[in-house]
């Protein structure tokens, strides 16, 4: 059901839009902090880039455990999803758009008629990214996280809550992706764990080269998942040992792309903050 709040919010967005007087347009959530040069620097960068509609990626704050131990395979799937490349080639479809920055012309804002044309739509920033890119005009998704920092969920049920409503808007017309991405993180939490300890396992007790080369193979790729799981952890400034934890992340992302998937099949949307979506 189309909630009357989210059509309230697209009024008071559509509302300070008309009483602005700049040629460009900047919307910030709430829960946005952000830095001094975050206006004049997202500014240029949308001369310089010729975006009609420019948004960017946040700083993602974490600080409970359980934070640090799912949301790092949450936004890497999302880089998977939404690569910005395919996001900023006006000859691809993909479009997103993150809803704590945006940053349009006015001139394309009322072309599109602004959050009044997307007030039915729970995921408006998604689903105004789509309106802008699909009426020719550019859109450029950007790495803003020197310029702005968000910290969104805080404990597991929030966490649970909000990336379950969250997978079920962004993937509704993604469903063989969503699917595909359930496969994968069944495979890293359930299937590469027991393949490892079974292989070594058979190594130890006399399987041979055979055993022994199924092993290597699986420490291997245990190494190479490791090792990027070490690059998303700098850059979201955690403990390395955080990778450890990979099989525990996987099971409960995939638990929640299962059901966010379940939640589209069945038609029965998705609950968030004593409101259901569909």
């Amino acid at each position: 059901m189309v909630q009357v709040e989210e059509r309230r919010i697209a009024s008071v967005r559509n509302g300070g839009a008309s009483v602005a007087t700049g040629d460009v347009l900047c919307f910030i959530d709430a829960d946005t902090f952000a830095s001094p040069q975050l206006i004049s620097s997202t500014y240029q960068a949308a001369i310089n880039l010729q975006a009609d509609m420019l948004t960017i990626l946040t700083y993602q704050e974490l600080g409970s455990f359980w934070e640090k131990v799912i949301l790092p395979l949450v936004f890497s799937a999302l880089s998977v999803g939404f690569p910005a490349e395919r996001v900023n080639d006006p000859h691809k479809p993909d479009a997103i758009a993150n809803g704590q920055f945006i940053l349009i012309r006015r001139s394309v804002y009322e072309t599109v008629d602004g959050h009044q044309a997307v007030r039915g739509e729970i995921a408006e920033d998604k689903a105004l990214a789509a309106l802008v890119k699909g009426a020719g005009f550019h859109l450029i998704l950007g790495d803003g996280r020197e310029l702005a920092r968000t910290r969104m969920y805080t404990s597991l049920p929030e966490i649970w809550e909000g990336w379950v409503k969250n997978i079920y808007l962004g993937m509704q017309d993604r469903l063989g992706l969503l699917l595909v991405g359930a496969v994968v993180g069944i495979a890293a939490a359930l299937a590469l764990p027991l393949w490892t300890i079974l292989s070594v396992a058979w190594a130890i007790f006399g399987g041979g080269w055979i055993a022994l080369l199924v092993a290597v193979e699986s420490l291997a790729l245990w190494g190479y998942l490791l090792f990027k799981r070490h690059a998303v952890n700098r850059a979201m400034e955690i403990s390395t040992w955080y990778g450890l934890t990979l099989p525990l992340g996987a099971l409960i992302f995939t638990a929640m792309m299962l059901t966010s998937a379940y939640s589209v099949f069945s038609g029965r949307g998705v609950k968030w903050r004593g409101r259901t979506y569909s």
